[in-house]
C-alpha cells in the first residue's frame, strides 16, 4: 500500500524542464533499444559504434518508469495544446531531446533557420519549467 501511494507522488523539484526532458530522451531511447522483434537487429545496434557521438558526454538515466510518465504526459499536454505555438514548440522538444535530433537537422525539416530552432526550444523549456513551478505548489 505505502509503495502505490509514494510512486504516485512526483517531485518536480528535483531537476529543471531540461534536465527532465533530457533524462526523459535517455529513458525513451533506452526503452526504445530492444523493442524490435528481430534479435540480429537488436545486435547490429548493440555493436553499432559509429552511431555513437563522441562529442557527447556520457549522461546516465536516472529517471524511473513513473517519473518518464509523467514528463510524457507534460510533454503530450504541451503538444495537445490548441495554441499552435505551443504544440510546434512542443514537437521541437520532441525531436530534440526525444530523437536526438541536432538544431541544424530540425532546421532542414522544418526549413527554417537554426535560430529560430534553438529559441523555439529555449521558449518551450521556459513554459515547461512554469509549468513544472505551478505543478510543485
Amino acid at each position: 500500500m505505502n509503495v502505490a501511494v509514494k510512486a504516485g507522488v512526483m517531485a518536480w523539484s528535483k531537476r529543471s524542464a531540461h534536465q527532465w526532458l533530457e533524462q526523459y530522451g535517455l529513458w525513451v531511447r533506452s526503452v526504445k533499444f530492444n523493442v524490435t522483434a528481430n534479435p540480429l537487429a537488436i545486435l547490429i545496434d548493440q555493436n553499432d559504434k559509429s552511431r555513437v557521438r563522441a562529442s557527447r558526454v556520457s549522461i546516465a538515466c536516472e529517471i524511473n518508469d513513473f517519473e518518464a510518465v509523467q514528463v510524457s504526459q507534460l510533454l503530450s499536454s504541451m503538444h495537445n495544446d490548441s495554441r499552435e505555438y505551443l504544440a510546434s514548440r512542443a514537437w521541437y522538444l520532441i525531436l530534440y531531446y526525444e530523437n536526438e535530433w541536432s538544431y541544424n537537422s530540425i532546421a532542414n525539416a522544418h526549413k527554417c533557420s537554426k535560430a529560430l530552432v534553438r529559441s523555439e526550444i529555449d521558449k518551450g523549456l521556459a513554459y515547461l519549467d512554469g509549468k513544472i513551478d505551478v505543478l510543485q505548489s
